[in-house]
């Protein structure tokens, strides 16, 4: 077995193992009001075609690796891996894989969240994304593209609803001064002000 195929298989499974302990780990988090359960398992589904469809293009298309975009996926991964789990500690008891809104919720602008409002979901782009660059698997990274991330939006948006139906005005205002996914402060400088009245 060549060196390629041997990177492919070690990094794939790295990645199953991190995603299988990251879903079904406990985290003593508060239960709430859940919406869009279905997304939770269109995500988990796709997640496993994505990896299996790396690992089937690599081995049915390719016989190595394009070394400099594997290393820049790899450096993406590392940093969705790192986001995500800045973004989970930030959360904490309000971190929840669901659209899940509980009555003590409360509205977070510390850490992360100053820059970002869905760090996570920043995390997650970066993830399916960065997983078939990796592999150099270009099919899989375009169907990921193309599924994965429209049923994100999807869920962001209702996540934006259900965000502004619990906190009203100063959620708008954080929406206002903070970028969903990227940091307005690429664009315009950074002046958002730390804040207080969090969400997943």
């Amino acid at each position: 077995m060549t060196v390629s195929r041997i990177v492919v298989l070690v990094f794939l499974a790295v990645v199953s193992l991190q995603r299988l302990l990251e879903t079904f780990a406990r985290r003593g988090t508060i239960s709430g009001r859940q919406q869009m359960q279905w997304s939770f398992h269109a995500f988990f589904w796709l997640h496993v075609i994505i990896i299996a469809g790396a690992l089937a293009e690599h081995f049915l298309l390719r016989t190595t690796l394009a070394w400099g975009w594997t290393a820049f996926g790899f450096v993406l991964y590392i940093g969705s891996v790192i986001l995500r789990n800045i973004a989970i500690r930030a959360l904490g008891r309000f971190w929840s894989l669901q659209i899940e809104i509980r009555q003590e919720h409360q509205l977070i602008r510390e850490g992360i969240y100053r820059y970002l409002r869905h760090p996570a979901y920043s995390a997650i782009t970066l993830e399916v994304l960065s997983i078939p660059l990796v592999v150099n698997a270009w099919w899989t990274m375009l169907f990921a593209a193309v599924t994965y991330l429209p049923v994100l939006m999807l869920r962001l948006r209702q996540e934006e609803k259900a965000l502004v139906e619990k906190f009203g005005e100063p959620y708008r205002v954080y929406q206002c001064e903070v970028g969903a996914l990227i940091p307005r402060c690429l664009f315009l400088g950074c002046r958002s002000r730390s804040g207080s009245p969090h969400h997943s």
